[in-house]
């Protein structure tokens, strides 16, 4: 037997010769079935595979363990699990929404919680008919084309300040799904009658088609004592914009102007950069320092850095960015990777069990 439960053995097989029916005595005294795999072996593949491609996956398996497995037995184990992890997180949320329901929001909870949320493309796909038509030359099938497309996977974070820990969730949907992902991240973060929410995000607006939901905006609609800020680096970026319709290509010119807004802004005067704005010759339509205008009128209450710097708590989306990278695209952005629409979530969710070091609860 190998440290996978693997067993090599002759097992009998009888069969009837008058009615044809058959029995495996060896099965039936074990419970091992022909193909099956142990949850060792389950638990080694899933490890193997939710970080890497399944066709490495299957490398890694034979390189460390000597078990040789095609990379689609891989790929059927990994997803089995991963529809497991979904199931896992799904009743997690429930029963904190259960909880929060049952009790109210009367414990008093962590002082602070800081709220990130922002978007990545993954590319999906799916398998039609071939244009072209035709048939394959080796079994004489229809042949078939990936068709693939780019979708937007919303990851959101939950930290308490000053020790670092994060909670993490991910999902492929609409943005009731991205907003009830969030309160269950904060519930299981300490969120009490006393604490008050600090969200950081890239200010996007609402597309009324069903596309996007600020994050600003579910937040003000579920939680009474919140601040949402504008992530800092899209600010200074929309800034930069608006400079190189003042400066004309003068690049010294241009970071001082913004360096002159910023300021403005730190000292709770944005009223006054958007009157600039508005007031420069030739200003209208299109024109940057138009867009730029209207950009920060409509987040004039998103713009408080300077309190926010007091209090020690950021004035930048840096942990859901930096969660994209390790959570997100390290597995699910591979060069030459994609998805059916259907995984995409299931493998969120093992990726963000294991970002929330809930693999061995998982696994038990």
């Amino acid at each position: 037997m190998s440290a996978f439960g693997r067993i090599e053995v002759q097992a009998p097989y009888l069969r009837c010769p008058r009615d044809h029916s058959s029995h495996r005595p060896f099965q039936g005294l074990t419970g091992l079935k022909c193909r099956g795999k142990s949850s060792v072996l389950q638990r080694a593949l899933t490890d193997f595979g939710a970080e890497k491609s399944f066709q490495r996956a299957s490398e890694q398996l034979k390189e460390h363990y000597g078990v040789d497995l095609h990379r689609s037995s891989v790929r059927e184990v990994v997803e089995q699990q991963a529809g497991r992890a979904a199931g896992f997180v799904d009743r997690e949320g429930r029963e904190a929404l259960a909880g929060y329901e049952r009790r109210g929001n009367t414990r008093p909870g962590e002082p602070w919680l800081i709220v990130e949320s922002d978007g990545c493309m993954i590319r999906t796909g799916e398998l039609g008919p071939a244009l072209e038509g035709g048939v394959t030359p080796g079994r004489g099938r229809p042949r078939r084309r990936r068709r693939t497309q780019w979708r937007e996977v919303r990851l959101s974070v939950v930290e308490k300040p000053g020790n670092g820990e994060r909670r993490y969730a991910a999902a492929l949907g609409p943005p009731e799904r991205v907003g009830e992902q969030v309160l269950v991240l904060v519930l299981l973060s300490g969120y009490g009658e006393n604490t008050r929410m600090h969200g950081v995000g890239d200010g996007a607006p609402p597309v009324v088609a069903g596309g996007r939901l600020r994050i600003a905006q579910q937040m003000a609609e579920v939680f009474p004592r919140q601040r949402f800020l504008l992530d800092r680096y899209h600010l200074l970026e929309h800034l930069h914009e608006g400079a190189s319709a003042v400066a004309a290509g003068d690049g010294e010119s241009a970071q001082a102007w913004v360096s002159e807004q910023v300021g403005r802004i730190d000292r709770g005067r944005a009223a006054a950069v958007v009157a600039e704005c508005r007031g420069h010759p030739g200003m209208g339509g299109e024109h940057p320092l138009n867009r730029l205008a209207g950009y920060l009128e409509s987040r004039q209450e998103q713009l408080d850095y300077a309190t926010a710097r007091e209090q020690g708590l950021p004035l930048g989306s840096g942990a859901v960015e930096a969660g994209h990278r390790h959570v997100i695209q390290a597995r699910l952005k591979l060069p030459g990777t994609w998805w059916k629409v259907d995984t995409v979530n299931p493998m969120l969710a093992l990726r963000t069990l294991r970002a929330n070091g809930q693999w061995d609860a998982f696994w038990h």
